[in-house]
């Protein structure tokens, strides 16, 4: 177990590195996850998340590969809590945290690593002050990303602020199990032990309706090729799933030509999963110069659902003062084909 770092133009990266040549990189920015680097049925190492060629792009582009989403993921819908208006930086609408500052983009402070015989890992933290966004309270964010032996990778974000205030974050990878963004994401089996989906409105915002998955393409409760699914969706995956409490993993992803295969679970109560479905942009240089192209990846984001202070049977992302609420989620990555 090891943890390498480098830096380059002013940006730090992290590498944590287990005994199985697993790693997991991570730059200060935005703690943001650049890469995740595990083996095919060949033993053949490659990077399955989507991530830019140079660290700088992460910062200039603004598009949340890897990236910490904080305070707030996701839309609020009309950009307004109690008596706060908060950033409107989506029309009228406030997104993923606003931009006066954008947490997803700014340095986060490297506060301690984590090394023992089976683990790897990093504490970073950033402070929000009152007021940024239109949020009240001064919050402390921690992130804490730890990588084992047995090819599990945990983020923890706790939040904890001196007034009340509103807390749901996330991390917004996009994985592509083929290795180097090689094939587009519609081949890959996904499974979501979820019953419920949140519906949304033509803007893409949370009607508040939670239909059941059963007879829709949002039912992937069984094993479930992605694209034929995809293509009877309007625009694509971009949509929150209700996760059912179990003992097992809530979440799977397969790629059955590499073997790669990804668990998650999660205390968080929802996942919000995003196909990348028309996100095209010849602009991004990904995994080695090849550019964005539409279902290339697929993020799996573990929050609550997106504008939840308009929906009480979202759940409350309400945080009271000088209370610490940690999400927390491990990812664990395995080959089918390993024996």
């Amino acid at each position: 177990m090891k943890i390498l770092e480098h830096q380059e133009n002013g940006i730090n990266y992290y590498t944590l590195v287990n005994n199985h040549h697993m790693s997991v990189t991570i730059m200060d920015w935005g703690a943001t996850i650049t890469a995740i680097r595990t083996h095919d049925k060949d033993g053949k190492f490659a990077n399955i998340i989507l991530g830019f060629d140079e660290g700088a792009d992460y910062i200039d582009k603004q598009s949340f590969f890897g990236a910490t989403v904080a305070r707030v993921a996701g839309v609020i819908k009309n950009a307004r809590w109690r008596q706060y208006d908060l950033t409107q930086n989506a029309g009228e609408n406030h997104l993923n945290g606003g931009n006066m500052p954008q947490i997803s983009f700014e340095p986060w402070f490297l506060e301690r690593k984590l090394h023992t015989s089976d683990q790897v890992g990093l504490v970073m933290q950033y402070i929000t002050l009152d007021g940024e966004n239109g949020y009240p309270g001064t919050m402390t964010i921690t992130a804490n990303f730890v990588l084992d032996n047995d090819g599990k990778f945990t983020i923890s974000y706790t939040g904890k602020s001196d007034q009340t205030t509103l807390f749901n974050p996330t991390n917004h990878t996009y994985f592509n199990l083929s290795g180097d963004a090689e094939r587009l994401i519609d081949h890959q089996i996904l499974k979501i032990n979820a019953d419920e989906y949140a519906a949304l409105n033509k803007h893409d915002i949370p009607t508040g309706k939670l239909p059941w998955v059963t007879g829709s393409p949002f039912d992937f409760r069984d094993r479930t090729e992605i694209g034929p699914q995809i293509a009877q969706i309007k625009g694509g995956l971009r949509h929150g799933f209700v996760l059912n409490d179990t003992p097992y993993p809530q979440v799977e992803l397969l790629d059955r030509v590499s073997g790669r295969k990804l668990t998650m679970r999660t205390n968080a109560p929802a996942v919000v999963v995003s196909s990348a479905t028309n996100y095209r942009d010849d602009r991004y240089r990904l995994n080695g110069g090849k550019p964005m192209r539409s279902q290339l990846g697929l993020s799996l984001q573990a929050q609550k659902l997106p504008d939840a202070i308009h929906h009480k049977a979202f759940g409350s992302i309400i945080i009271e003062p000088n209370v610490p609420v940690t999400y927390q989620t491990a990812y664990r990555f395995t080959n089918i084909y390993d024996v």
